[in-house]
């Protein structure tokens, strides 16, 4: 067993030709294979825990909303009374960390003589309120106040109506401003000027003055703003209801079988529906997994090309050494033997490829941030967008799985690889051998 060692290595000795050189380059395909691999799948793992843990810190864990007639569920009718009662209930069982009433939906707000749209979330300015707890993490300028007038935007919202930390902005109710076009539209064109004033003047919209007393990260607390919540009751015609009830739990992972639990043993009454934090996202989430099992099995082509190099590698050493094979041959050296010895050469050549790169991918990982910026200001190419992937830096975590994986099989097809060319030349007529 040691002589098929001690020869791979011999081979393996570098030397002044052909071999060392497509030796060398077959290494370097592995390096490069597999610190690809590294840096990518690290970044994609990175991508998807801090995607999950983004929307943890701004979404709530669970949502209960009132049953329709249908059986669905949604916030676009007010809920029926006995809201109060079933947070109170819920506010005292231990599985659950809060139960917070909100209030969804849209506003208008003007922009220059224009005017946009905007979803905002009502809240109650209790100190307890751990929903608010949580946003409040993710301010950007100001505090998360909201026990007056005031309202709370994202630093994106912030940009695209043109304001800033303790402007007054004029918030219209969306439901009024649907129904003012409407009144409007019905005004005759050919009504007189006295006819048409007097119309308008009995059509108005339900605003309010608020003011911008904190701006959120938009890269981190989502795309709603926040508003008290007995204004945001007014707003979408609530009438003291709520939209919804939101829960905070010990563990999130778990929503799902705590609410049929709770539904089960009857905390829960039948005529409320739910959906987890997860739910909610399940298509972004899903298409993170995907793009991610996606990318392994695309970057997977090219540990195929590095072993394919190793196959080369083997193929020009079977053919160099088609004499010294004869003659080990002749001497009574097995078939298995004389594979071994080839197929050890390659595998020597994979786990240093695979050691550098790993090496290689960690130190690329270690400056990613920085090369991004450089790439940004040379060529003005993002290679991470913010708006595609809801994060201001490129996220990186590498999995001890993932890893295994990645060596485990860029060493495998180079092995592969490798006993193929090793198989035939093994089997090689040591008289044919020795006469070429």
């Amino acid at each position: 067993m040691l002589a098929p060692l001690f020869l791979a290595f011999r081979y393996l000795r570098p030397t002044r030709s052909f071999i060392s050189v497509i030796t060398v380059i077959s290494m370097l395909g592995v390096m490069l294979g597999v610190g690809v691999l590294v840096t990518v799948m690290s970044v994609f793992k990175g991508w998807q825990l801090e995607f999950r843990k983004m929307l943890l810190g701004f979404e709530p864990h669970v949502v209960l909303m009132r049953l329709h007639n249908g059986g669905d569920t949604g916030p676009e009718s007010p809920q029926a009374t006995g809201w109060r009662e079933l947070r109170e209930k819920l506010a005292k069982d231990k599985r659950f960390l809060a139960a917070t009433p909100v209030a969804e939906g849209n506003v208008v707000v003007e922009k220059e003589g224009s005017l946009q749209g905007l979803p905002v979330l009502g809240l109650t300015p209790d100190k307890d309120n751990a929903l608010a707890q949580k946003l409040a993490k993710h301010l950007k300028e100001g505090v998360f106040n909201l026990n007056d007038d005031n309202i709370i935007l994202t630093d994106q919202q912030a940009r695209d109506i043109g304001a800033k930390l303790g402007d007054t902005i004029v918030v219209h109710a969306a439901a009024s401003v649907r129904q003012f076009i409407a009144d409007v539209r019905e005004i005759p064109e050919d009504a007189a000027d006295e006819q048409r004033a007097e119309k308008l003047d009995n059509v108005s919209i339900l605003s309010k003055d608020l003011k911008l007393v904190g701006i959120l990260r938009g890269d981190t607390a989502g795309t709603r703003g926040y508003v008290p919540l007995n204004i945001a009751q007014e707003f979408f015609d609530l009438d003291g209801e709520v939209s919804s009830i939101e829960l905070e739990l010990p563990n999130p992972d778990a929503a799902a079988d705590l609410m049929e639990t709770a539904y089960t043993d009857g905390t829960l009454p039948p005529q409320w529906g739910w959906r987890t934090w997860d739910q909610e996202h399940a298509d972004m989430l899903q298409s993170v997994e995907n793009q991610r099992v996606m990318m392994y099995f695309l970057l997977l082509f090219i540990m195929i090309v590095a072993a394919i190099c190793v196959m080369n590698t083997t193929i020009t050493v079977t053919v160099k050494k088609r004499r010294e094979i004869g003659i080990l041959t002749a001497l009574g050296t097995r078939a298995w033997q004389i594979i071994a010895i080839f197929v050890t050469q390659a595998g020597f050549v994979a786990v240093l490829g695979v050691i550098g790169g790993i090496l290689g991918g960690f130190a690329v990982l270690a400056i990613r941030n920085d090369f991004r910026e450089w790439v940004a200001s040379a060529f003005h190419l993002d290679l991470f967008p913010q708006d595609i992937y809801f994060l201001s830096e490129i996220p990186a975590h590498t999995d001890f799985a993932d890893l295994s994986i990645i060596c485990t099989t860029a060493v495998v097809l180079c092995l592969i690889a490798a006993v193929i060319p090793s198989f035939f030349a093994a089997r090689v007529d040591p008289a044919v051998a020795l006469r070429d």
